[in-house]
């Protein structure tokens, strides 16, 4: 992409969709995060990705 190109990016997910998904796998419910990865075509590893880093955060953590 050039430094004056007017072309937007492709927005493939949004971060609540990635957040809502990434609730969805902390409490054992992958279909959330199966439609995003399948709408995202072939994107769908790097949305897998950024699902599962962010289920961190909302995974209860044992001491």
């Amino acid at each position: 992409m050039g430094l004056f190109s007017r072309k937007q990016p492709e927005i493939i997910v949004t971060g609540a969709e990635i957040d809502a998904a990434a609730r969805a796998i902390a409490n054992n419910d992958s279909g959330p995060a199966d439609r995003l990865c399948d709408r995202a075509g072939a994107d769908s590893q790097r949305v897998a990705m950024a699902i599962l880093a962010r289920s961190v955060d909302y995974t209860p953590q044992e001491d």
